[in-house]
């Protein structure tokens, strides 16, 4: 008997110190539960899209996958918050994410905080999957941070923008020291231009350009004042390595604009310099940076807006991070073969905030700007098939996959500023140079997207406060009132045709002789107002309401707004109501259609076809729970979608 138990004993050692040693790989014999976000990417837009023939992997997916007709994400619809729900289980009032960004009511007021950066209120999926012995990953998924308690085994993720995008101008000087020697130029003369790099948080980093002057000159890009670096690509993108710790990663791309030829003219793109976290067992950082470089920009729309990089340079940099996200967590998946992967694309929200003109009511709403706007989208959505193509193509037979997204968009005609409206009825004071002032201001509102909510500023509760707790209820009456009711002008009538002007006509009342009109496809929501006002805050909620509790939580305000169609509450917004510069947003009311979330899944446990029944982001969490052959925690709100047993 004591030998059979010293033997036994020996083997469980001999398995325990085995297991310790080894990276943490799931077992061979399951396959990987994958789930993919698309940002943005609306039940509705699917359908369209793949009515134009332009997603047709995702149509050949839904022929083989069940997927949902009837599934809505969470109020407020917007990244962040939906994420957080899809992870969890759970809404924003447990997981604390109440918008994309939000106020810190232990802050003074207009100290904001990102959604994607505050640790969950309530434990990720693939963290509580991890401690259950599962294996996990997560690539650039939002609220995915491994730097917070609650990391997948493995993780990838942003290490935020360490440096804005800059156009430079080159000016070449005459140099004489080592690197000559280093080029063998002889006689051909070198020249080099020097550029100072900002880098957030970190002493001033510099490029060093040599060109030499020959019949054919040559550029050589370095970080290093001794040596010469590498040839400058001159017609591509060229990648700089920055060694930025404690990140795992950092860098950023480059593209010389004009003639070689002609340095005087020479100009160079520095893109956006990123920051990644590689996190994981081993050398797992070592391998993602060695394999796969440093994490990308997501894309470069300021440069393109402002006109320093060309749409096919901007579509360049949208894809390279497309590609880096799919080759990653592909990657991940064929060498760690993780339980439970999740990785996200932000491309379709990307341009869908910038350039969904589908509206007579929207700013610039002409022929030629719609068609240019639509190629604009097209294109995010085809990346986004590619993308859809080569998961499916990677997934085994054990697998499972579920494509989703987190919201829809809507179109855009007007940016309210509820703050304005704070200002206008003397609850929000500003100092002489338009900054908040503190000492004198009651309630300050947080906007994101269609939404916002707004904090009084309480004494007590806030970092210099202002309203006594005796006043705290009369003062959220007030601000309800500023917004109950509001209106702005507006000619809108029953037929399309008549309210073709962009919104400033219709705002201000002034005609316009060069406008063309575009062939209406439809009438548009707004032609069913019969009145010449329209109220733009469509919800106004406070802790009364019985809606609101879903929401409520430590960091969501005293009051809550939610806009109508059409209107998206401007964070810095100068006036009340104005034109819209982004032209799709969401936040609102997520039973609207075009707010309303896509859902494919497929895998041995997964039946295909319709899923008519409603489903909501928080039944995600405890299906992938099922699927896991795991219990799901307590605190989880939702309900799986299919039952395994």
């Amino acid at each position: 008997m004591y030998t059979y138990i010293k033997v036994f004993s020996i083997i469980i050692l001999i398995s325990i110190i085995s297991f310790s040693i080894h990276p943490a790989y799931a077992a061979e014999t399951s396959g990987t539960i994958s789930v993919v976000s698309f940002d943005g990417l609306g039940y509705m837009d699917a359908q369209r899209y793949m009515n134009k023939g332009i997603m047709r992997n995702l149509q050949e997916f839904q022929q083989e996958a069940a997927y949902a007709t009837n599934f809505i994400t969470v109020m407020p619809s917007l990244t962040a918050p939906s994420h957080a729900a899809m992870a969890t289980g759970a809404g924003p009032a447990n997981t604390g994410i109440v918008s994309n960004e939000f106020h810190n009511p232990r802050k003074k007021v207009k100290d904001d905080q990102s959604g994607f950066s505050q640790t969950l209120g309530v434990t990720p999926i693939w963290k509580e999957a991890k401690d259950q012995g599962k294996v996990t990953a997560t690539v650039a998924f939002p609220d995915s941070n491994p730097d917070n308690s609650s990391a997948a085994t493995y993780a990838v993720y942003s290490g935020g923008t360490l440096a804005e995008s800059k156009l430079h101008n080159l000016k070449f000087s005459t140099v004489e020291d080592e690197r000559v020697h280093q080029l063998d130029a002889g006689s051909i003369g070198v020249e080099v231009a020097v550029i100072t790099l900002d880098i957030k948080d970190y002493p001033t980093q510099q490029l060093f350009l040599l060109r030499t002057d020959e019949k054919e000159p040559k550029l050589y890009i370095s970080t290093n004042p001794k040596e010469i670096g590498g040839e400058l690509l001159v017609n591509d993108w060229n990648a700089i390595k920055l060694d930025l710790p404690p990140f795992d990663s950092a860098g950023f791309y480059v593209k010389l604009k004009g003639d070689i030829a002609n340095k005087d003219e020479l100009q160079l793109f520095q893109g956006t310099v990123m920051a990644g976290i590689y996190r994981g067992p081993d050398n797992f950082a070592e391998q993602i940076e060695s394999k796969f470089g440093f994490y990308p920009a997501a894309d470069e729309l300021g440069a393109f807006t402002a006109g320093t990089i060309t749409r096919e340079e901007y579509e360049q940099a949208g894809e390279r991070f497309t590609k880096y996200v799919t080759d990653v967590s592909l990657y991940i998946k064929d060498t760690y073969q993780p339980d439970l992967l999740f990785y996200y694309y932000p491309i379709v929200d990307n341009e869908l905030h910038q350039f969904l003109l589908r509206e007579p009511e929207q700013p610039g709403y002409i022929l030629e700007t719609v068609q240019e706007k639509e190629k604009y989208v097209s294109w995010a959505f085809r990346q986004a098939d590619q993308a859809i193509g080569r998961i499916k193509n990677n997934l085994n037979t054990d697998d499972h996959l579920l494509l989703i997204s987190d919201h829809g968009l809507e179109p855009i005609h007007t940016r309210l500023s509820p703050n304005e409206e704070l200002e206008k009825a003397g609850l929000l004071v500003k100092d002489k140079h338009g900054t908040i002032d503190s000492s004198k201001t009651k309630a300050y509102a947080e906007a994101s997207g269609t939404i916002a909510h707004v904090y009084v500023n309480l004494k007590g509760r806030e970092t210099k406060g202002i309203v006594e707790p005796s006043e705290f209820q009369q003062v959220k009456q007030e601000i309800v009132s500023v917004f109950t009711n509001r209106t702005v002008f507006t000619p809108l009538s029953q037929d399309p045709r008549k309210v073709a002007h962009p919104v400033l006509q219709w705002l201000t009342g002034n005609g316009v002789t060069s406008y063309k009109p575009y062939p209406y496809p439809k009438v548009t929501l707004f032609s069913t107002y019969n009145s010449k006002e329209v109220t733009p805050y469509e919800k106004i909620w406070t802790d009364d309401d019985e809606e609101y509790s879903s929401i409520i939580n430590g960091n969501s305000g005293d009051v809550f707004l939610s806009a109508a169609p059409g209107f998206l509450m401007g964070k810095e917004a100068k006036i009340a109501a104005e034109p819209a510069q982004e032209l799709g947003s969401h936040g609102g009311n997520p039973e609207r259609p075009r707010l309303r979330p896509i859902l494919y899944a497929s895998g041995p446990d997964i039946s295909p076809g319709e899923l008519s029944g409603r489903i909501t982001m928080t039944d995600i969490a405890p299906s992938l729970y099922e699927l896991l052959g795991l219990q799901a925690p307590d605190f989880v709100e939702g309900q799986p979608i299919w039952n395994t047993k």
